[in-house]
């Protein structure tokens, strides 16, 4: 009980009380799709290659521009349809489009996409109006994947000092967003594919136990790095069967139980003393 509460403590402490969270699971090696339910999926191999304005995403919102290019060793995720990889998104690499926005027509807690070929000069921020929700790069994020994430899944040996990975975004009962933005500085870039989005946020009396592989729980511009360990005792590691609380109950947020925590562990130091008088 004591490492539980304690690592509840280390991973919130350093966030602000009243920050919104975004937590960070990777879906296993090799996956290019969530395992999450109910969601909306977007490929992009409806579009032309090159150059797309305006491009909507039926229900869900519109990007403002969009660089598509043909399946490559950087990206383009495969498919029923596309055996060697489909169509992709690009930001950067010498192309007109640096940076992609994906505006929402609803407030969203839940966004995923495969993430190829990921190196420093990639960013993904997310926003609720003008406020940042949460930043996340190659460098906070796909570099805290193990080595099994790297290199091309269609043949480990192609591109192999850089990660494939499908990353699902949790916000957690009060986090929301209704911007994303793709961005890249031109000096390499930005790839990714099967973009999927849910309103809904995260519930383990409905959705179970998070899939994949935690990575990094973010607030902000800051990231903290968490394990299946770190999270023992969360709401983040918790499934239907063991949440105690009416359906349809939001999960509580992680700032909750570091508060919880923190009573129960003043409480035990408090006895030991009074023992110990």
């Amino acid at each position: 009980m004591k490492s539980t509460l304690l690592s509840v403590i280390l991973f919130t402490t350093a966030l602000p009380a009243s920050a919104e969270l975004i937590i960070t699971y990777a879906e296993n090696p090799g996956a290019n799709l969530t395992s999450l339910a109910d969601t909306n999926l977007f490929t992009f191999n409806g579009l032309r290659t090159g150059v797309n304005k305006n491009v909507s995403w039926s229900g869900v919102g519109k990007f403002d521009q969009l660089y598509i290019k043909r399946t490559d060793v950087y990206g383009g995720a495969v498919d029923a349809t596309n055996l060697k990889g489909s169509n992709y998104s690009l930001q950067g690499a010498g192309t007109e489009v640096l940076s992609s926005t994906l505006t929402l027509d609803k407030d969203s807690s839940y966004f995923g996409m495969w993430w190829s070929a990921g190196d420093p000069n990639n960013v993904l921020n997310f926003y609720e109006g003008s406020q940042l929700v949460g930043s996340f790069s190659t460098a906070s994020l796909l570099d805290l994947l193990p080595s099994d994430y790297y290199g091309n899944p269609k043949d480990r040996t192609m591109n192999s000092n850089e990660a494939y990975a499908f990353i699902n975004f949790y916000g957690d009962a009060k986090t929301a967003w209704d911007k994303i933005v793709l961005t890249n500085n031109n000096s390499s870039g930005f790839e990714s594919d099967n973009y999927t989005t849910r309103v809904t946020a995260w519930n383990p009396l409905v959705d179970g136990v998070l899939p994949g592989v935690p990575v990094a729980l973010v607030s902000g511009k800051t990231t903290t790095k968490v394990t299946k360990e770190s999270l023992a005792g969360t709401s983040w590691s918790l499934g239907a069967s063991a949440v105690g609380a009416a359906p349809g109950a939001p999960a509580p947020p992680v700032t909750l139980l570091a508060a919880f925590a923190g009573v129960l562990v003043l409480r035990q130091v408090r006895a030991r003393r009074q023992k110990a008088a």
